[in-house]
């Protein structure tokens, strides 16, 4: 599966953009700011809706314009798939999204063009806090799971709203029966997100843990770290279960009993899926504390090919990968590697400042300049 034209209009810096793309590996190169970085995130929001960099969809669309669409042809085993999608931002967000020229939903997209997209902020997931981590999951889980955003949205707004609660029940007693309501809420949609993550760790841990040795030749150890406590062993399938469900359910309510004295006080709901975390680590240490910035970019890097696998299983195509300055954050063999690992039948961009003229033979070459692009000899 691969990308074979992009069209942008009104997309950040491009008005109007046509791009023939091939199959194989494509280098997008040119200063800084010239629109490099943009190509590859009009691609991402394709296949995903969704900005690896913008917080809103009103900051994709170009300076100026209340309005953006980006569409794609994608080649594929079964023939040609045309994917637009149309983004007002003016007076409010509304999209229009086209599949072969009939309407289409959103996993529609994540399953017709799956992308993964690398970034040298990916180091951040390592680097920082859990939030980054639960982040990851959570976007892998959107794309894999047709439910799980549905899910999701309403636990966070379980927490928001029984975080209020605990607000007012502090100093009014009669708000004790809506902080029972929501409690029950809150279990319930967290031990469905929580089952759904599950369901997911087991095979996404072995592909971390074998993809990290194989670029460092070292180990390491990926856990999920839950806040209610040690989650029950039922959680070491792959597939969700509404006995996975229940179990959660069962362990959530109880150490959610154990912190209401500590909730109280504190007006904040301390458990559940959104104070969970991802660790990866070795020898009991977390690459976050103790690993070195070479280990921490492995890591980063493993995830993110773990991603691509995951994707590819859940899809049967292999996703597009999109390598935003990645070499430049590279040394010779990491990024020998990273290209071994990435080059199984995908479909590659990457952005660069430089040519790469080392290696510009397994490339198609693209200049990047003045809001256009072109093949570059």
């Amino acid at each position: 599966m691969f990308f074979s034209f992009l069209l942008l209009r009104d997309f950040r810096n491009y008005e109007y953009l046509e791009l023939p793309l091939e199959r194989g590996i494509s280098l997008f190169f040119g200063r800084n700011a010239a629109g490099k970085t943009n190509l590859l995130e009009a691609c991402y929001y394709v296949s995903a809706l969704t900005s690896p960099r913008a917080e809103r969809d009103a900051d994709l669309a170009r300076w100026g314009t209340g309005a953006f669409s980006v569409a794609a042809r994608v080649e594929h085993d079964g023939g040609t798939s045309l994917i637009k999608v149309e983004t007002s931002v003016v007076p409010s967000l509304r999209r229009r999204l086209t599949l072969n020229d009939a309407p289409a939903r959103r996993h529609d997209l994540h399953a017709a063009l799956p992308c993964v997209y690398f970034s040298p902020d990916d180091l951040y997931m390592v680097k920082r806090g859990p939030a980054l981590r639960r982040r990851y999951l959570d976007s892998l889980l959107s794309r894999i799971d047709s439910t799980y955003s549905g899910e999701l949205a309403r636990y966070l707004d379980a927490v928001e709203r029984r975080n209020a609660t605990l607000k007012r029940v502090r100093w009014d007693d009669s708000w004790r029966r809506t902080l029972e309501m929501l409690d029950e809420l809150l279990v319930e949609t967290g031990s469905i997100v929580l089952s759904k993550r599950a369901a997911v760790l087991g095979p996404l841990t072995a592909l971390v843990e074998e993809t990290y040795t194989f670029i460092s030749g070292e180990g390491c150890k990926v856990s999920y770290v839950s806040s209610i406590g040690t989650l029950p062993q039922a959680l070491g399938g792959t597939v969700e279960t509404a006995g996975a469900t229940a179990l959660i359910g069962a362990a959530f309510r109880s150490a959610l009993e154990g912190a209401r004295s500590e909730e109280r006080d504190r007006c904040v709901t301390l458990l559940g899926p959104h104070r969970d975390d991802v660790s990866v680590g070795f020898d009991d240490k977390t690459f976050r504390h103790f690993g070195s910035q070479g280990q921490q970019r492995s890591v980063a890097l493993a995830l993110r090919m773990a991603e691509a696998r995951m994707l590819e299983d859940a899809f049967d195509k292999r996703p597009v990968l999109l390598l935003d300055d990645v070499f430049s954050e590279l040394d010779e063999d990491r990024r020998g590697k990273v290209l071994s690992l990435c080059d199984f039948g995908h479909q590659i961009l990457i952005t660069s400042t430089d040519p790469v003229p080392e290696i510009r033979r397994e490339f198609r070459t693209f200049l990047v300049n003045d809001n256009a692009v072109a093949p570059y000899r």
